[in-house]
């Protein structure tokens, strides 16, 4: 892989990074994975429909926060790839 698509690899790792490291946005995952499971623990028997919504629910935000987390370790590998062209 050539220097400037490594670079490029390494910055959307660090902005990704970042994203990890806002309070902010914690918080936010924090919140609506609460949320999903308290609604989940609450849900009738009966209420398999609604169970249903909240797991999708849950496996995406879970699925985003790993996006994001994938994108740091892509960051942390060309990082050290460009480390090894010097």
């Amino acid at each position: 892989m050539n220097e400037g698509k490594l670079r490029e690899r390494m910055d959307r790792g660090e902005r990704a990074a970042a994203l990890l490291r806002n309070e902010l946005l914690q918080e936010s995952f924090s919140y609506l994975e609460d949320q999903f499971i308290t609604a989940w623990r609450e849900s009738g028997v009966a209420d398999t429909e609604n169970r249903e919504r909240v797991y999708q629910l849950l496996q995406a935000l879970t699925a985003l926060r790993g996006h994001i987390e994938s994108v740091v370790m892509d960051g942390k590998i060309a990082k050290s790839s460009l480390g090894g062209l010097k």
